[in-house]
């Protein structure tokens, strides 16, 4: 199998149930979790503008974009994920139906993984994950 097959797979026409954040974001999806370094959305600016405009806790936030984020994750909580695109980088993006998207990207630098997929949530180096993209163009299948 390939890695977009594997992610269809297991992630197609499930939802996030659950999720949580710390040094990485953790989406739970069916019957696995989605680790990931970094989420990204087309809306996050539009989110953060709202949120620091009327929430002023919120300029004095040490994990700022960690909001807008949140509430992004948690408005495509029980979602039909729709379709999964997986680019020649290992760009994870999800599609929610009703037109959302959520992107995991490879590119964060300060790290020496980017996302995997697993049964516990745990990092990649914890448990042996179903699939790992450690770098940009560098993903691990576990064969077992």
């Amino acid at each position: 199998m390939t890695p977009i097959e594997i992610l269809k797979n297991n992630l197609l026409g499930e939802s996030i149930t659950f999720f949580s954040v710390s040094d990485s974001w953790t989406l739970y999806i069916g019957e696995f979790y989605l680790v990931a370094q970094n989420i990204i959305s087309d809306d996050e600016k539009v989110i953060e503008k709202a949120i620091n405009d009327s929430f002023e806790l919120a300029k004095h936030t040490v994990d700022k974009e960690y909001i807008s984020k949140s509430a992004i994750v948690s408005s495509n909580m029980r979602k039909e994920i729709i379709d999964i695109e997986l680019d020649i980088k290992y760009n994870l993006t999800l599609k929610f139906e009703l037109g959302s998207n959520l992107l995991i990207p490879t590119n964060e630098d300060i790290v020496d993984w980017q996302w995997c997929i697993n049964k516990s949530g745990a990092d990649p180096y914890s448990e042996k994950s179903l699939l790992t993209c450690f770098w940009e163009g560098e993903i691990e299948m576990n064969k077992e």
